[in-house]
C-alpha cells in the first residue's frame, strides 16, 4: 500500500520537479539533465499507469477516485502555467524570428500537458470501472464520466463528482450493513 501511495504522490510532484530540473540544468549547464528528466518522466508515467491498473480489492473505487481527484487538483497550477506559456508563445509570433518557433513550442507544451492529463486520468478511468463493478455508478454515469476524463477542465470536475458519488454511495452501503 505504501508503494501505491508513493507512486501517486510522485505523479503529483513530478511536473513541478521539471521546473527545478530545467532551472538547475540551465544554471549548471547540464543539458543531459533535461534528457534524463524526460526519460524518467516516461518511467514515472508508466509506473503510475501500472499502479492505477493494479488497484484491486474492496474499496478500490474509493481509493482510486480519491487519488484521481487529489492528483487532478494538484496539477491545476501546472496546466495553467503551460497554457499561459503557450499563449505567450503564440502572442510572440508578432516577432518575425518567432513565427516558426512559437507554434512548434505551443504544440510541444500541449502534448506535454495532454500526456500528463491522460496519465492522471488512468486513476479516474479505473475508479469509474471499479465503481461500476461495485454498483456505485450506473452505466450512464460511468460512460459520461469516462468521456469527461479525456478533456481539460472537465476532467477535474468529473474527478470531484466521481469521488463524491462513490464516497456517498460507499457510506450508504456501510450504513445498510
Amino acid at each position: 500500500m505504501k508503494k501505491w501511495k508513493l507512486s501517486a504522490v510522485t505523479l503529483m510532484i513530478w511536473p513541478y520537479l521539471g521546473f527545478a530540473v530545467s532551472w538547475a540544468a540551465g544554471r549548471l549547464e547540464l543539458p543531459s539533465a533535461f534528457w534524463l528528466y524526460v526519460l524518467l518522466t516516461a518511467a514515472v508515467y508508466i509506473m503510475n499507469i501500472v499502479n492505477a491498473c493494479s488497484c484491486r480489492g474492496e474499496g478500490a473505487a474509493y481509493r482510486l477516485s480519491f487519488w484521481n481527484m487529489l492528483i487532478k487538483l494538484v496539477h491545476i497550477p501546472y496546466h495553467l502555467f503551460l497554457f499561459l506559456l503557450g499563449i505567450l508563445f503564440l502572442a510572440a509570433m508578432a516577432v518575425p524570428a518567432l513565427i516558426f518557433v512559437s507554434p512548434f513550442l505551443a504544440v510541444v507544451l500541449s502534448v506535454i500537458s495532454w500526456l500528463l492529463l491522460l496519465t492522471s486520468s488512468v486513476y479516474g478511468l479505473n475508479a469509474i470501472v471499479r465503481g461500476k463493478k461495485e454498483g456505485k455508478l450506473s452505466v450512464g454515469e460511468a460512460v459520461c464520466h469516462a468521456v469527461l476524463h479525456l478533456f481539460f477542465v472537465t476532467d477535474v470536475i468529473s474527478a470531484v463528482l466521481v469521488f463524491r458519488k462513490i464516497r456517498r454511495r460507499e457510506k450508504a452501503g456501510r450504513a445498510e450493513k
